[in-house]
């Protein structure tokens, strides 16, 4: 149900009383906050963090703007926060508010102390604002100021919200910057792109999941994410972290048994700079990507048969959740006797999700093995070849059998 109409023009609230806002949100020491165009109620926020960013946030907007035509009629309004800043990002978001009236806009500029600035604080503080702007029911959608969103984006990420608590969207480089890059940045990029794909299609297969058949990557990125209200207050907000608060966020909706589809559809273009606002991100990466003979990987991938071990695993606990002795068969058989008891030796918690953290965090056997991309050119025949056996095999059967695939490939590749 919408609220009625109102509007609001310009309105300054200078210092919010943010340390009272419902998730304890990190407070900035210093605020200031400006809303303008008309105002109705929203149906969904997108929330902006911005830092040092008056060369881009203009385009991000624009982008934005579009998105949200292609959405009507549903009601969207856009919360910048521009933290920390020490250029004119807040001035040029506003200035570009001022001149679309019909578009609800909010411009949060804000200061935190060092200890509590990043990227993590100023999008936490964006989407405990949007919380007070949408209905319990409405969506929160996010992206970063150096991104360019796909017009169809706002509409896509609400369709996907009927399939999923958390949408994942895709984020590509934006195609003008990747052709400036350096060619050892795109050789090494082909590799990776190649096992993540074939990674991300065993993992399903090993572990289906209903509401993300066909996950389209396994990336959690800031510059392409939505959930809604509800799922967001349930699971206690995004953690504030400084860097991978994206990928914190995906983990406690996960661990909360909440829906988290991968994307192909809601698609974000994002900067290929080399010099970020944070210590690593897709920056950092490339950064990296440009100067090492033999960078890392992307954190999630793992050689084939820890990867096959971790995905059979987890899809079998999931058939057994929540009967104690099958959960304590199957660790028996898959990690043994000393970890199935130590799993098994305290009580089981509320949800499924945080059983497999718990799972994992603890087994000797699925320590996570970071990968460089040498690694992935050489795991990638052996991924492959286990994807055309189980495929070529008897359905239940090969999929029960994964882990001895992986044996017979291992002694032919």
């Amino acid at each position: 149900m919408r609220r009625s109409a109102q509007t609001r023009s310009d309105r300054t609230l200078a210092d919010e009383p943010w340390a009272d806002g419902p998730f304890g949100t990190p407070a900035p020491i210093r605020s200031n906050t400006v809303e303008t165009g008309s105002m109705i109620a929203w149906d969904a926020a997108i929330v902006i963090p911005a830092k040092n960013e008056e060369r881009r946030i203009v385009a991000c907007l624009d982008a934005v703007a579009v998105a949200i035509r292609h959405a009507a009629p549903c009601s969207v309004g856009v919360i910048v926060v521009v933290n920390n800043t020490s250029d004119a990002t807040a001035i040029r978001a506003l200035a570009w508010a001022r001149v679309r009236p019909a578009l609800p806009i909010t411009v949060i500029d804000c200061v935190f102390a060092a200890t509590g600035a990043g990227v993590g604080a100023a999008r936490r503080l964006g989407l405990d604002f949007g919380c007070r702007q949408v209905p319990p029911g409405g969506a929160l959608l996010t992206t970063d100021a150096d991104t360019r969103v796909r017009q169809d984006w706002v509409a896509q990420n609400l369709v996907e919200l009927h399939y999923a608590d958390l949408i994942c969207g895709t984020v590509r480089g934006d195609p003008e910057e990747e052709r400036r890059l350096p060619a050892k940045i795109s050789a090494h990029g082909s590799a990776e792109t190649d096992y993540l794909a074939a990674s991300v299609r065993l993992a399903a297969h090993l572990d289906p999941q209903l509401h993300d058949p066909a996950p389209a990557h396994h990336n959690p990125a800031g510059a392409s994410m939505a959930v809604s209200r509800r799922i967001y207050e349930a699971v206690g907000g995004l953690p504030a972290h400084a860097i991978g608060e994206d990928t914190a966020f995906a983990d406690i909706v996960s661990a909360h048994d909440f829906r988290v589809r991968f994307s192909a559809t809601a698609i974000a273009d994002v900067s290929c700079r080399m010099t970020g606002r944070t210590g690593g991100g897709m920056a950092g990466t490339l950064r990296e990507r440009a100067l090492a003979s033999d960078p890392w990987a992307d954190e999630w991938l793992e050689p084939a048969d820890i990867l096959v071990l971790r995905h059979e695993l987890r899809g079998k606990l999931r058939t057994c959740w929540p009967d104690r002795d099958a959960l304590r068969g199957c660790l028996v058989a898959e990690l043994g006797y000393r970890e199935a008891d130590t799993a098994m030796s305290v009580t089981l918690p509320r949800y499924f999700g945080a059983f497999l953290n718990r799972i994992e965090a603890r087994s000797t056997r699925l320590t996570r093995r970071r990968m460089r991309l040498s690694d992935c050119r050489r795991e990638l025949p052996r991924v492959r070849a286990i994807l055309a056996e189980l495929a070529a095999g008897d359905g239940f059967w090969a999929y029960r059998n994964a882990t001895d695939v992986v044996s017979r490939v291992g002694t032919q590749t």
